[in-house]
């Protein structure tokens, strides 16, 4: 019982991910004011700013469903917290099972449902033009990523992360073979995580903070919460997939190659957010079925030949 409960609440559970998320963001904002010859900020501003907003008065407007408002974010923080549990940390998974890795993937995909319909009872314009972005980013994103992390697994026969791991132990890391499915990968997670350039759902030039507009107080930091540790559990789960590393090694050695490469992921999502600009709604729709799709499904074809 004990064990269980501190898997829960510790390792790899809540405290864990929590604190990644806070550093995410922290290391996050530290490399975008590097790539824009600014200090950045120190590295206690993340629980700084959490503790800020919790201080602060918790409004919405008239009109606005108070309870469904404040049940949304906690509702999404709870999908990610339990995604990442069914996701290994340094080949470390206490909760493993065949199919987790559907669970994970579905999971993934509360918090931008809650966003969309975050939007719709807080009543704001600018929030439900956001929910509205938010949900057709969705589609746009969705399938092409669904299909690219679909390729480790049938690669490894196995819907299992642990499994795809394993696969990996004797086929070597499935980037080898399968580099159109990680970038593909990585585009759908900038989606899902609503980061330059893609995002459409909260651009403060045009709809001012998207669904969280009218969000104040508790339920902003909660939301902020969610996004942190949604990025990093996306990133452990891509690094899993795709950059796997033989488990024979030394526990610390692996914890390290880890790490290496979860900072790695985080440098290629810092850089994308500080070169490229914004695309528009219509252009990341075409993106999604026109391009990114059908890219998707050849690289699935390629697996399936290269499993024959």
């Amino acid at each position: 019982m004990i064990e269980e409960l501190f898997f829960l609440l510790v390792f790899p559970g809540m405290t864990f991910q929590v604190v990644c998320g806070l550093g995410f963001e922290w290391l996050d904002r530290k490399l975008l004011a590097m790539f824009q010859r600014r200090v950045g900020p120190p590295w206690y501003q993340p629980l700084a700013d959490m503790i800020k907003l919790f201080s602060k008065e918790d409004l919405l407007p008239k009109g606005a469903n108070e309870m469904v408002a404040a049940f949304l974010p906690l509702l999404s923080l709870s999908a990610v917290l339990t995604a990442g549990l069914y996701i290994p940390i340094a080949g470390f998974s206490p909760v493993s099972f065949e199919g987790d890795l559907i669970v994970i993937l579905f999971l993934m995909s509360v918090p931008t449902l809650a966003y969309y319909v975050a939007g719709i009872v807080s009543v704001g314009i600018y929030s439900i033009l956001g929910g509205g972005r938010s949900l057709l980013q969705f589609f746009s994103y969705e399938v092409p990523l669904l299909i690219a992390l679909s390729g480790p697994a049938i690669l490894a026969r196995s819907w299992s992360v642990s499994g795809v791991m394993s696969a990996q132990a004797g086929l070597g890391p499935f980037i080898l073979f399968q580099p159109l499915g990680f970038v593909l990968a990585m585009v759908g997670l900038i989606g899902k995580l609503k980061r330059d350039p893609l995002d459409i759902p909260k651009a403060k030039s045009e709809v001012v903070g998207g669904s969280l507009t009218e969000f104040t107080g508790a339920k902003l930091a909660f939301w902020h919460l969610v996004m942190n540790v949604q990025a990093i559990v996306g990133i452990f789960l891509l690094v899993n997939l795709f950059l796997a590393w033989p488990q024979m090694l030394h526990p610390l050695l692996t914890a390290g190659i880890f790490l290496a490469q979860c900072l790695i992921m985080i440098l290629i999502l810092s850089t994308t957010s500080s070169v490229f600009a914004r695309l528009r709604i219509d252009q990341l729709a075409g993106l999604g079925w026109r391009i990114l799709v059908p890219l998707a499904l050849l690289q699935v074809a390629v697996v399936i030949l290269m499993g024959v």
